[in-house]
């Protein structure tokens, strides 16, 4: 198995995250990297397993979830579309997260982290959260999706393309999603 290289930011949030990230995988792989996002060599080593837990990577460094992860930093833009292609409200403060395991075959569906969503609101979010990853080409990974419910329906707020802070809880768990998504990234 290649290295596999984790890209932090300088936040403690991101540190967080790079702890969970080892204590998922650090037992399956034969070295792990971790490197801030200032750190980042100016190309992409071809043989290493790029794991961003931020959305901070240069536009410039190209590795496999590049794409994803500028429509993830592009907030607005990711709203519009969300706004255009589904039938859902967007905004600020979402206070819910979904977190969807984007496999290469099925998706995988988490519990709502933030709120108890009735079964009769699961579909809809399951539903927007397919839509969105596949107008997005999203490759395969663990999605976060942030969003918000009224009595209209959801509010779409932002996604990232990592196991962000809310998902902490998951770390050692049956369906531990920092495992999840080094295992979607590594094609497993």
């Amino acid at each position: 198995m290649p290295k596999t290289v984790v890209i932090l930011d300088e936040t403690p949030d991101s540190q967080r995250l790079g702890v969970a990230m080892l204590g998922a995988i650090g037992e399956l792989v034969d070295s792990v990297q971790f490197l801030a996002v200032a750190e980042l060599p100016a190309v992409a080593d071809p043989k290493a397993i790029y794991c961003p837990l931020t959305l901070d990577v240069p536009p410039t460094f190209e590795f496999w979830g590049r794409s994803i992860g500028r429509s993830c930093q592009e907030i607005d833009r990711l709203r519009d579309l969300a706004a255009i292609t589904t039938d859902v409200k967007v905004g600020d403060g979402g206070n819910l997260w979904l977190p969807v395991i984007w496999t290469a075959k099925d998706p995988i569906y988490g519990e709502v982290i933030g709120g108890m969503a009735a079964n009769r609101d699961r579909q809809p979010l399951y539903r927007f959260g397919e839509r969105l990853l596949t107008e997005l080409s999203a490759p395969p990974a663990t999605y976060l999706v942030q969003l918000s419910q009224d009595r209209a329906g959801i509010i779409f707020d932002r996604l990232f393309p990592f196991p962000a802070i809310p998902v902490l809880g998951s770390v050692k768990q049956p369906l531990d999603l920092f495992d999840c998504h080094w295992r979607c990234i590594t094609n497993q």
